[in-house]
């Protein structure tokens, strides 16, 4: 009957020293509903068996978790500013990929602008945009 259940299954593997989440769903928590966080950490594997965490000592909790209640940790993809390039007039900037759209917002244009090195697009207004005039001219040209 085990063998049934568990092959759809799949079986969460985490090693000593990874970071993981630790659910809040069937703990007993200060706050209630909404105010409360989903999920604790990210908190380090101390030992394999059980899963024994490194929980802060303000916790009182038992320290060793099944691994139906522990999520991985992923680092975000963008933890600070992109990296600042100088550009051929001496100005600190960022180097442009792809001009994606245009849109007017509140009579001013704005054009979705994918940087180099960067996860997601921003729109930015065409004053910002005056290094990269021929961009802009082959995208109208579209």
């Amino acid at each position: 009957m085990a063998d049934v259940f568990d092959r759809g299954r799949k079986e969460k593997e985490f090693n000593v020293g990874d970071q993981m989440y630790l659910s809040t769903k069937n703990l007993d928590t200060v706050y209630t509903g909404f105010l409360d966080s989903c999920k604790l950490g990210p908190i380090r594997t101390v030992h394999k068996h059980g899963y024994e965490l490194n929980l802060p000592p303000g916790l009182k909790l038992h320290h060793v978790f099944n691994p139906g209640s522990l999520k991985p940790y992923e680092q975000p993809a963008r933890l600070s500013r992109p990296q600042a390039v100088i550009l051929h007039d001496g100005t600190v900037g960022q180097i442009v990929e792809a001009v994606l759209k245009k849109r007017q917002r509140k009579g001013n244009t704005q054009y979705l602008i994918r940087w180099v090195g960067e996860v997601k697009a921003t729109w930015e207004p065409l004053e910002n945009l005056h290094p990269v005039t021929g961009l802009i001219k082959a995208f109208e040209a579209k």
